[in-house]
Order: structure tokens, then sequence, then C-alpha cells
């Protein structure tokens, strides 16, 4: 019976000194850095810049929709272009008079 034992307990211990190999799970891949929301002024005049520079009445709806504006927020951004220099009335409708409108 002490031979047994002994034998038994050798074997535990034989087991427990190997070493037990456990997969680690891959690393999670690094998140991208997410852009920084333009501005709802940038977004307008990059939205009229792709629609001919001008927005008139034909286009409204389509600038606003991608610049992703209400109605108010659209006028408080024209006064804003407009008092900066950056815009102007004409007889087409509003035009952007500065980057790539320039």
């Amino acid at each position: 019976m002490i031979r047994s034992m002994t034998l038994l307990a050798g074997l535990t211990l034989s087991a427990c000194a190997m070493p037990v190999v456990i997969p680690m799970p891959a690393p999670a891949p690094a998140p991208e850095p997410m852009a920084a929301p333009s501005s709802a002024k940038e977004r307008f005049v990059s939205s009229v810049t792709a629609n001919g520079c001008v927005l008139n009445s034909g286009n409204q709806e389509i600038v606003r929709n991608e610049a992703i504006l209400s109605r108010e927020d659209l006028g408080r951004v024209m006064t804003e272009l407009r008092n900066e220099g950056r815009a102007a009335i004409d007889g087409d409708g509003f035009r952007i008079t500065s980057g790539a409108c320039a």
C-alpha cells in the first residue's frame, strides 16, 4: 500500500512539474484613430465646393443633407462666411469665394 501511495505521489508531483501551455489570445489590433468631426462651417464649405461652389435653390437640399445642417444652422453658417469675406451673394446664389472656389 505504501508503495502504491509513493508511486501515486510521484506521478502526481511529476505531472505538476510539466509545463502546461495555454494558448494566449492574439492581441487586439489597435483601434484606428477617429477623424475629428469637422465644424458645421467646414462641412458646408466642402459640400458647396463639391456642388459647383454655388448654393442655389437647385442644390440647397443636397448641400444641406451632405453637410448635415438644419435650416437654422445653414443660415448661421452663411452669415458667418459672408462676415468673414469667404462668401458672397451674386446673381447665381450664395457663392463661396475662398479656397478651391477662389
